[in-house]
Order: structure tokens, then C-alpha cells, then sequence
């Protein structure tokens, strides 16, 4: 349907990724996830630790030591294009492959050349931020033509929020639509928003207050709601009688399942419900927040969560990659890594913003090694969030810091004495780690390249989950990336 997809042939054949990278023309999807899968768990070292115990854990010593001459005489253009897969001809040859294999590996996240948003109208669009505004036009379109081709009629917008998707797919697309909305503060926030704007919210346009989850009776509420699809819903009826109208009535088109940056759980779930009710004849999802998963265990081993894998493939070549790295975990590091922005970003940045992000990396990672290793008498009860501001320099942040700390001892009473002690603890560890901040930027960038191969595997893994139950998939990246880093929508159809 759409360029820069995984082809539905691929799909439909567990076959390979060829049209996309010409690098793995000739492996089949066993094989190419096996290679993502490896490349993950030897460079684990890159994702697989918290930020600010960047010095507490000192990353950098497991930087290999041929990279570091060269990583460390980068230039801003040399940081910006790493992720890109861009070499040099003098870097060490481990180096190079490693950069040109990642690069590689990814799924393309360039927007589909093909979309054409849809204009929305300005009633429609007030209070919608650009971003927002952006994701709706172009989501409303891709919805729209897998309506189209699939004969759906009917739409259930799940975490629909205020309403923002469905009130441009029922107003401009001509579909009749209901929002599953966990909050009932967002129910109540897109009924009053129809209304303001003096449309009839109960017709063909509902939000009904519905926590979707992988449950039997989930299940059935979710089948009950697609009946009442077929009828009309009067001005006065409540949502109570959206749930308990007759449901014997036939519909003669389907029901397509649409989702926006559905977090956590939240996205495998529809998958899973997508893959068990018939009736669901399409499904539109956007993921994000996949660090938001469901852990089912913290010391599992390769993936710590409840719903990934999902796929058999994937568990498979899992399995085997972790027989050769028996302590490769793909944890909560791995997948904030995952959902964090892409390399569109990144390319953009200038000389001051590494700067900035190196020092707000590199206070906090002090602060965090002096809370961790200062002892009595220094350890923290609370901190707030330091303003941006307070990066400018250290002695700033020292400030910034000593407004907003609460010290914590066993003694009864804190004395200018036990924070001068905190606060030279602070500036002794400043000193002593200053040298290894040129790290900080290489080894994020190190991440950035790997970013788009961690969502890769976990996207695949779901595409594949859904071949497995014979439904048809594609993955197209829907958004530029730039705006909205989470652009990559999995399609699917019976």
C-alpha cells in the first residue's frame, strides 16, 4: 500500500527483509533477527545501565579501547552522523563494522513518501498542539484508506484521550467512531470538547470509560461494543447503554481497531485482541513507551517482560543468542532506549547542545555517585527536578542543588558543617570525574545508533506475532520523525 514498508509479502512468508536493505537480500526473517539479537546482547554495555550512574558504574572503561582515540576527536558533524551509519576511513575496522552493521539493521523511519495528510478543518484542530496536529492528519489518512480497502465502516479509537483522532476520522472521513478511554477525566474532557465545538456527541461520535485489557471479559466487552456499532446510538443515551443495547443485529462491513502512541502494554494487548475478535477486520497502531511493559520478572532472562516477545521467531532467537550471552538482558534500560528520539534529532544538534547535555548528564551522574558512595550524613531524603537553568555551570548547579536537597543522618540536627561536607563531597567528585565528560556525548551517540535497532526488534517481534496468527502486515513510518520520534504504525488486516 505504502513505500517504506515491511513488505506483506515478508509477512505472509516469513521471508526475507530484502527490499529494504540489500545487505540481507539473501537471509530469512530467522536469521535477520538473529543478527539484531546479537548485535544487542555485545554491545549491551552501551544501553544497559541508568544514566546517572554513568561514574558510579564508569561506562566508559567498557568502551573498546581502539574506539576511544577516535571517538573522542569527533566533531560535532562526526557526533551527528554516527547514527547514520557515516565512517571514516582511518577508524579501526572493529569500529567501522560495528557502525555499518547497526546502520543497517534498522527499520527505514523516513516518512512514506506516498502519505498525504489530511487538511484538517479549523474547528476541528483547536487545541491541538502542532505535534498533535501533525499525527492526526497524517494517522486520520492512513485510517481512512485501510477503511477503504477493508470495507470498514466503524471505528474503535483505542486511549483515544480527548478525542482529537476520532472527531477528525466520524467529521471528515464520514466513519462512525467510539473512544475507549481508560481516564474519566479524558471521557468527560472529549464529550465537553464535541460539545463546544456544537456537535452532537451522541450520534455517531462516542468516548466510552474502558480499560483495555487482556482478559476474557475484556474480550467480551470489546465484542459487545463492535455490535453496538451497527446501530445508531440516540442523543439520550447514556454510555451504560452503549454496553447493554441488543446485539443480534448483522453488520454488512467491519470494524477497524486504531491506536496513537498506545504506551506500555497497552499496544499488545489490541494485538492480541485484534488477532482473537473476528470482527476486527483492520488494525492502525502506533506504539510508544515500551519501557512501560508489564515486567514479570527483573532477573528474567533475555527479556524481563510480560508481553515480549510475543512472537515465536523472536522467543526462538532469543533463546539461542542467550545460550552464547547467559547475562544479556533486554530490561527497562533497553526499552526507554527504544522509545527514546531517533536519529532525526540527533543530526541537528549543535555544538552548545552537546555541551548542555554533556554537563546536565554529568552533574546529575555527581550527584547520584556522591549520594551513592558519601555515606553518613550525606545521603538524600528528597530532591526535585533541577531547573535547566541550573546547567549552566557547576557552581550554578551546586546552587540549584543546595535549594532544593534535604539531608538525611541518623544525628538529630543538620549543621552548616554537614553541608559544607556535602558540598565539597559534590565539588571533589566533579574534580575527580571531570576528564572522563568527553565520554558522555560518544557513548550517548553509541545509543542513538542503537536506538532504532532496539524498536526495530520490538516491532518486528510484534509484526511477526501477527503473521503467526494469519493476518496480514505491513509497518509504515507514518510521521516525520523529527516531529514525532514514535512514527512507526503496524497495519494489519484479515
Amino acid at each position: 500500500m505504502y513505500k517504506n514498508i515491511v513488505s506483506s509479502d515478508l509477512m505472509a512468508s516469513l521471508g526475507d527483509f530484502s527490499w529494504f536493505s540489500p545487505n540481507y537480500k539473501d537471509i530469512g526473517t530467522g536469521d535477520y533477527v538473529e543478527r539484531i539479537c546479537r548485535v544487542l546482547a555485545e554491545h549491551e554495555w552501551i544501553y544497559n545501565f541508568q544514566l546517572t550512574r554513568f561514574f558510579v558504574e564508569k561506562v566508559w572503561e567498557k568502551l573498546p579501547k581502539e574506539w576511544r582515540e577516535p571517538l573522542l576527536s569527533f566533531s560535532t558533524d562526526d557526533l551527528n552522523h554516527l547514527p547514520t551509519g557515516r565512517v571514516k576511513d582511518d577508524w579501526p575496522t572493529s569500529l567501522k563494522d560495528f557502525v555499518e552493521t547497526v546502520a543497517s539493521l534498522a527499520l527505514p523511519r523516513q516518512q512514506s513518501h506516498d502519505l498525504v495528510a489530511l487538511q484538517i478543518n479549523k474547528d476541528l484542530a483547536r487545541g491541538m498542539t502542532p505535534k498533535k496536529k501533525h499525527e492526526v492528519s497524517y494517522l486520520a489518512s492512513v485510517v481512512r484508506d485501510t477503511c477503504r480497502k477493508t470495507s470498514c465502516g466503524t471505528v474503535i479509537d483505542i486511549g483515544s484521550g480527548l478525542g482529537y483522532l476520532g472527531q477528525v476520522l466520524h467529521h471528515q472521513c464520514g466513519l462512525q467512531v467510539v473512544g475507549v478511554e481508560a481516564q474519566a477525566s479524558h471521557v468527560h474532557g472529549a464529550q465537553r470538547r464535541i460539545k463546544s465545538q456544537g456537535k452532537d456527541a451522541d450520534t455517531q461520535i462516542q468516548t466510552v470509560n474502558l480499560k483495555l485489557e487482556d482478559t476474557s471479559s475484556c474480550i467480551d466487552d470489546l465484542e459487545l461494543l463492535i455490535n453496538t456499532l451497527q446501530q445508531s446510538p440516540s442523543k439520550d443515551q447514556s454510555q451504560t447503554d452503549v454496553f447493554n443495547r441488543n446485539n443480534d443485529v448483522e453488520r454488512d462491513n467491519g470494524t477497524c481497531m486504531v491506536g496513537l502512541h498506545c504506551c506500555g502494554d497497552l499496544c499488545p494487548t489490541m494485538l492480541k485482541m485484534f488477532a482473537s475478535v473476528e470482527r476486527l477486520k483492520c488494525l492502525v497502531c502506533v506504539s510508544c513507551c515500551y519501557h512501560g511493559m508489564s515486567v514479570t520478572d527483573p532477573d528474567s532472562r533475555p527479556s524481563c517482560f510480560m508481553n515480549f516477545p510475543l512472537s515465536r521467531t523472536v522467543k526462538e532467537k532469543l533463546k539461542k543468542v542467550s545460550t552464547d550471552f547467559p547475562e544479556w538482558q533486554l530490561n527497562v534500560f533497553a526499552m526507554r532506549l527504544a522509545a527514546q528520539e531517533t536519529q532525526a534529532r540527533w543530526a541537528c544538534q549543535t555544538y552548545e547542545d552537546h555541551q548542555f547535555h554533556t554537563r546536565s548528564v554529568a552533574y546529575r551522574a555527581i550527584l547520584e555517585h556522591v549520594v551513592t558512595t558519601g555515606g553518613k550524613g550525606i545521603q538524600k531524603l528528597k530532591r526535585k527536578v533541577t531547573k535547566k537553568d541550573a546547567f549552566q555551570s557547576f557552581p550554578v548547579y551546586l546552587e540549584a542543588v543546595f535549594g532544593r536537597m534535604t539531608l538525611h543522618s541518623d544525628e538529630t540536627a543538620q549543621t552548616e558543617e554537614d553541608w559544607k561536607k556535602y558540598h565539597d563531597a559534590l565539588q571533589q567528585s566533579h574534580d575527580q570525574w571531570e576528564e572522563f565528560f568527553p565520554y558522555i556525548e560518544v557513548i550517548t551517540a553509541l545509543q542513538v545508533l542503537l536506538q532504532p535497532v532496539l524498536e526495530t526488534l520490538v516491532t518486528v517481534d510484534r509484526c511477526l506475532y501477527l503473521q503467526e496468527q494469519g493476518l496480514k502486515t505491513e509497518v509504515v513510518p507514518i510521521f516525520d520523525d523529527r516531529i514525532s520520534p514514535r512514527n512507526l504504525a503496524i497495519i494489519a488486516e484479515r
